[in-house]
């Protein structure tokens, strides 16, 4: 098994890599709307090691009362719980992991940067749970 620290002194430039594929995205969406798509998308792809660690950050960005609406929401789930903005987040989201999900979905909900800043906070998440699972962490 590869460890964390071996993944980095290989590939020093992953986190630079990774995390610059949302930055721009991170200043179009709120914090607890960024965390949120990483939880969920974390949760479709089974990732415990980064559903932990957005779980936390999540905890940090939104009220406890918010923060169980969420989680109770992703995990039972009941998205229809959810703001329509929420839900159209998630959505497009889950379309963008599950690519089997092919029809674009109509979303009136969100702008087009919107959009953009969601497909690029879950193809980053899509990647760092791949890596996660994929070499055990």
């Amino acid at each position: 098994m590869i460890s964390q620290s071996q993944l980095l002194t290989q590939y020093p430039y992953i986190h630079t890599a990774l995390g610059g594929l949302s930055a721009q995205a991170e200043q179009c969406l709120p914090a607890s709307t960024v965390h949120l798509i990483r939880l969920y998308v974390s949760q479709i792809n089974g990732c415990q090691y980064c559903k932990i660690m957005h779980e936390e950050a999540l905890k940090d960005t939104t009220s406890q009362e918010q923060f169980t609406h969420f989680h109770k929401a992703i995990f039972e789930p009941n998205l229809a719980s959810l703001s329509e903005f929420e839900r159209s987040v998630l959505q497009l989201a889950r379309q963008v992991t599950e690519v089997k999900l092919l029809t674009p979905l109509s979303n009136e909900i969100l702008n087009e940067k919107q959009r953009l800043a969601v497909v690029a906070v879950a193809l980053q998440i899509n990647s760092w749970n791949c890596l996660a699972v994929g070499l055990g962490f």
